[in-house]
């Protein structure tokens, strides 16, 4: 079975799920990441504006795989 999307963040992170939430430097590195990851498409828009609405806290929805690069663009590093 295929990890979800906050699953591969946070094995990249060596951390929890929960922990990517709570820890605002995790938060902003796992928002970076989702920003720079390739190969977008391989996980649905669902899981992608559920994924960044649990990061952030409020709802986010995505209708577009482009509009997720777009939105994650202020967290990409060096940006913040």
């Amino acid at each position: 079975m295929k990890n979800g999307l906050l699953d591969e963040i946070a094995c990249k992170n060596k951390r929890y799920i929960s922990d990517l939430r709570l820890f605002p430097e995790l938060k902003w590195r796992a928002l970076a990441q989702l920003h720079d990851l390739k190969g977008k498409e391989q996980y649905p828009l669902a899981e992608w504006s559920e994924a960044v609405s649990y990061l952030l806290g409020c709802t986010v929805h995505f209708e577009s795989y482009g509009q997720i690069t777009a939105s994650l663009k202020p967290f990409a590093k060096g940006m913040h």
